[in-house]
């Protein structure tokens, strides 16, 4: 009976777990290298995932192109995000630019109702990906999709930090700003794309998305307050660690839901997170993403 509960936690938690593993890693990709945890997380996935679904409904794109072209749409819209709060702000005080991100979440939430109305929005699944079996386990094809999106793009990301110029600037402003700036690493640089590559990371969480649970002009908030919750589980330490601090978030939301209801979920789930803002500070708990 135990086996059978769990079974069907796992396999209901993933894809939402996948979700909330993207979200987390680009939270934590910003913080390491700028300190800022970005409150408009949330609000890239949203106009990730609307601004795709006009591109693939006006131009009929092929599955591969359209995850293509929802990366680079996503990639813009992180640098314009950056572009907008933290890059006006460079020496403002940090609670002046956390701030800047709060209100660039709600602007972008307004624009999101201005441009695609209140309604639900049904993002059509990219790839063609088969249902799997796994003994107990039964993985639908939005579970699969989103673990392979988001298992593909933390691999990826990985290999972009260890084996690029770039990926190696970025490690050295998030171990020691001042230091990677006299070895001619640029900082603003590292940080805008750490925000554009955090853009990224949010358009694939909305393909993973779109398709479950449709897109709403009020998601945002809830999603990127999640990916900060799975960011904070996962420590900001390591890529690996906060990833799967996304899928812990995802199967244990799922277990709630199975035991409880859907209302009591939210309510614990962010209970857990005030409970680690207590017992794990983010600057007691800070190292480079590696």
């Amino acid at each position: 009976m135990f086996s059978l509960y769990l079974a069907q936690a796992v396999t209901s938690g993933l894809a939402l777990g996948a979700v909330y593993g993207l979200m987390a890693l680009g939270f934590c990709l910003i913080y390491n290298a700028s300190r800022l945890i970005n409150f408009a997380q949330g609000e890239l996935l949203l106009l990730s995932g609307l601004g795709i679904l006009s591109l693939v409904q006006a131009l009929h794109l092929h599955w591969a192109l359209g995850i293509l072209a929802a990366c680079a749409w996503g990639f813009l819209l992180g640098l314009f995000l950056y572009a907008t709060t933290l890059g006006l702000t460079m020496r403002a005080h940090p609670l002046r630019q956390l701030m800047l991100t709060v209100a660039a979440s709600l602007i972008w939430q307004g624009l999101a109702i201005l441009a695609w109305g209140k309604q639900p929005h049904v993002l059509p699944r990219m790839a063609p990906l088969p249902d799997l079996r796994l003994g107990l386990l039964y993985f639908s094809q939005d579970t699969v999709t989103a673990m392979v999106l988001a298992l593909t793009a933390g691999g990826l990301l990985h290999l972009f930090l260890r084996h690029t110029r770039t990926g190696t600037a970025v490690r050295a402003v998030s171990m020691h700003p001042l230091a990677a700036t006299l070895q001619g690493v640029n900082p603003v640089r590292t940080y805008a794309i750490c925000f554009a590559l955090s853009g990224a990371l949010a358009a694939l969480a909305a393909l993973c998305v779109g398709p479950q649970t449709m897109l709403r002009h009020d998601m945002g908030f809830a999603i990127g307050l999640k990916g900060f919750v799975a960011a904070t589980v996962g420590g900001y330490s390591s890529l690996g660690r906060v990833f799967l601090g996304g899928i812990f978030l995802g199967v244990l939301e799922a277990g709630l839901v199975l035991t409880f209801n859907n209302e009591l979920k939210e309510a614990l789930t962010f209970l857990l997170l005030i409970v680690l803002l207590v017992v794990m500070p983010l600057g007691e708990k800070h190292a480079h993403a590696r």
